[in-house]
């Protein structure tokens, strides 16, 4: 059996062991802050299909409906989504919102032309099969966009038409933007 001294050493010597391990993990692998926004903004920046899923989730539940309808989606980096939502309870009204993966904002109004066609432009998520792979609309637009140093500084779909999905794609001196149809091809690129 072990003195209480030498378990009092023994311990702390584990402690201490412990806690130079548990430092020194934590180090590695430590990146600049600026270099980790910068490595995001060239992975999308959280434009992802989890928050266009949990955002709409989050619409749902709110207006306590199985699905809502849109008349647009606008992803940007740093999770941020804004919807503008037909409203269930007054289909004549739209509502727009905001999403940053974790918190919806209150509703702001949207004004509407009495001359405008709601029916027409509505639509729902699964309507557009590309929002189900933000991730490689993203891939696709900085790849498709031939710009070195692109960086996709905002995905959007609305429906005029048919469903165009854009990625607008910006570097320090020029920026494209790359058109997908509704199942996510690229069937444009447009520099800008």
């Amino acid at each position: 059996m072990m003195s209480a001294p030498s378990l009092l050493r023994t311990s702390v010597r584990s402690s201490m062991a412990l806690a130079v391990a548990f430092g020194a993990t934590a180090c590695i692998g430590a990146v600049d802050r600026a270099d980790f926004d910068a490595a995001m903004r060239t992975r999308g920046g959280g434009m992802t299909t989890s928050l266009v899923d949990d955002g709409l989730t989050a619409l749902a539940a709110r207006y306590g409906v199985d699905e809502v309808q849109v008349t647009s989606v606008d992803i940007a980096p740093v999770e941020n989504l804004a919807v503008t939502v037909r409203n269930p309870a007054n289909p004549a009204e739209l509502d727009q919102y905001t999403f940053d993966g974790e918190h919806l904002s209150e509703s702001s109004p949207v004004v509407v032309s009495a001359l405008e066609d709601l029916d027409a432009r509505a639509f729902s998520v699964d309507d557009v099969p590309a929002l189900g792979r933000v991730e490689h609309l993203v891939d696709d637009a900085l790849f498709h966009s031939g710009l070195d140093d692109g960086q996709v500084v905002g995905v959007s779909v609305y429906r005029a038409g048919g469903f165009w999905p854009t990625a607008m794609v910006e570097s320090s001196r020029s920026r494209s933007l790359v058109v997908f149809d509704a199942d996510g091809a690229v069937v444009g690129v447009h520099p800008l």
